[in-house]
């Protein structure tokens, strides 16, 4: 505890002199000027409300809660900012973190494993691990060993590990070569016998380089024998408890190949095979119903394995963190989790799309989070300030960027002339523009106020001048008139070229380069787009063409909530 208070009296002087010494316990509590802690995050966590004025009692729901940081959508924290994270979380009491890493930690015999995309050395890993020590958060890997591979496998010279794009061929010599690498460097680095290894979402696993090479076998059957395998070659490098995201073994047995069939019943030969080390990650972002929730943790349990809750605090597919829906889904996770007997409960921070939400704001749903599951206190805004650096009140305003009807991601990354995912809501209906402008002009009015809301402001001027300059072109349009939108458009360039500022400063400061080109190159295709449609304005008034294809198309699809990961939506990058 000495240790942890030198190194935050380092950043911050707010956490000297409040008491005089520190004696471990097996009680959290402050007696006469001393503080006797059960742990370090919880130490931490009392003495930060205590010096506000606040007596946390302790609800001892969880044996470990924390927080799952994704590394590897884009956005690769840079090792100041992991830091910070670091003693921020433990001052919220947090005492385990996940560090989500696909391909971004260096195998140094398969250097296209992690290429350009900014892989975390062996030295920076191990100086993340010994900085946690100082907190007692407990650093846990959590990597992937059969899914999510597609940026390693996009390469020719990972053809031998190929199934299909994302997945690992299972049942392949090469592939277990490779993960036996892969426990090597975890074993190396991480001071723990826990390890997530991963195996969600493995669609169509055995249907590609498989099927080709050994035929036609039940994914169920090939997902449970290379569990099997992985596990082994876990154990022989030390780690004991091994935790797999858990939807896989509903999908493979599922008729409607769903995570959340609450009818599933597992028969002897699953059960059987699964390890007796294998933790099952059960993970909700999105179930607002209790009684779903409460169901699946108790089907879950037909298992009979060890159950970790992983929740979330919605920042993916966000461009600020979205309190909103997590309220909803997170605080039901915790009460199920708590009334089901769930003792370890991760908040998880996802960055899908390219990690374009600003992760910072997230640290407001931890901490309220975190006084939620493990006290039974309120959470206090002086605190979270002292805690973070941060505003509690300005990252609040942050949040309510998601409050429109429209998603503001899906807009900004939206094509002006076609505009497929403003049409979802609009129709193409002139009479439907107003509602969602109006909704705009409210942001805009909050984010003009302080300096602090400068990225959320270019994001919504942004968008506010593209639908202006859309519903000006179809008017004059309509009518047969003279199109006069490009003052609109001009504008939205002007913000681009802002929000483009305020992005890149605020990457720099949080994360190594690598993956701001791909959220640039989406600015730049919405410049070079918007330039166009001053150019077709310029070109439809000079009579030079009599029509603009696509902006009065009639719409064929929508209420079908796109999705906003854009395999379907325009983009200029591949999403990560």
């Amino acid at each position: 505890m000495v240790n942890a208070i030198k190194e935050i009296s380092k950043h911050t002087n707010l956490y000297n002199n409040i008491v005089n010494d520190f004696v471990k316990s097996d009680e959290t509590k402050i007696i006469n000027n001393v503080l006797y802690y059960r742990t370090i995050p919880e130490g931490l966590m009392y003495l930060s409300h205590f010096k506000n004025g606040h007596d946390l009692k302790f609800s001892s729901n969880f044996e470990n809660f924390g927080t799952m940081i994704d590394l590897s959508r884009g956005a690769v924290f840079n090792i100041s900012y992991i830091k910070y994270l670091i003693r921020t979380k433990a001052l919220m009491g947090a005492n385990e973190m996940w560090l989500y890493m696909e391909d971004v930690y260096e195998l140094i015999d398969y250097p296209v494993f992690g290429y350009l995309r900014g892989k975390y050395t062996k030295d920076e890993l191990l100086e993340i691990v010994e900085y946690s020590k100082i907190f007692g958060v407990k650093l846990i890997p959590a990597i992937q060993t059969l899914g999510h591979m597609e940026q390693f496998l996009r390469w020719n010279k990972a053809r031998p590990y190929k199934d299909q794009s994302e997945i690992l061929i299972a049942n392949n010599e090469n592939t277990y070569k490779l993960i036996d690498s892969m426990f090597k460097l975890m074993k190396e680095v991480f001071e723990t016998d826990k390890i997530h290894i991963g195996l969600d979402e493995t669609f169509g696993l055995g249907f590609g380089s498989y099927f080709k090479q050994y035929g036609f076998k039940n994914p169920r059957d090939i997902f449970l024998d290379h569990l099997v395998l992985v596990e082994k070659i876990a154990k022989e490098h030390g780690f004991s408890d091994i935790l797999v995201w858990s939807d896989m073994f509903y999908r493979t047995q599922s008729k409607t190949n769903s995570y959340y069939d609450l009818e599933m019943n597992f028969n002897e030969e699953v059960l059987n095979k699964i390890p007796k080390s294998i933790t099952l990650v059960y993970w909700d972002y999105y179930n607002e119903k209790y009684e779903i929730v409460d169901k699946m943790i108790k089907n879950h349990k037909q298992l009979n394995r060890k159950i970790t809750f992983a929740s979330g605090t919605w920042i993916w597919t966000r461009f600020t963190y979205d309190k909103v829906k997590t309220d909803k889904t997170a605080l039901v996770h915790l009460e199920a989790a708590i009334n089901n007997g769930i003792k370890d409960f991760i908040l998880t921070q996802w960055g899908d799309d390219g990690a374009y939400g600003d992760h910072l704001t997230t640290l407001l749903g931890v901490y309220e989070l975190s006084v939620k599951a493990n006290t039974k206190n309120d959470f206090c805004k002086k605190t979270f300030n002292d805690i973070t650096s941060l505003d509690y009140d300005i990252l609040l305003n942050k949040t309510k960027l998601n409050e429109t009807t429209m998603n503001q991601v899906g807009l900004l990354w939206d094509d002006p002339q076609y505009a497929m995912y403003l049409n979802n809501y609009t129709y193409n209906n002139l009479d439907n523009f107003d509602k969602h402008i109006k909704e705009l002009e409210t942001l805009i009015k909050l984010y003009e106020k302080d300096v602090a809301y400068e990225n959320e402001l270019n994001i919504v001027l942004s968008n506010y001048y593209k639908i202006l300059g859309r519903k000006a072109m179809i008017e004059s349009y309509i009518k047969n008139e003279e199109i006069n939108a490009s003052i609109y458009f001009e504008k939205q360039i002007h913000y681009l070229n802002k929000l483009n500022n305020t992005f890149r400063n605020r990457w720099y400061k949080l994360n190594k380069m690598y993956g701001l080109d791909v959220i640039q190159s989406r600015f730049g295709t919405q410049i070079i787009r918007a330039e166009e449609m001053i150019n077709l304005e310029k070109e439809y008034n000079n009579k030079k063409i009599t029509k603009i294809d696509g902006l009065l198309d009639k719409t064929a699809v929508y209420d079908e909530g796109l999705s906003l990961k854009f395999i379907n939506l325009a983009y200029t990058t591949r999403p990560f």
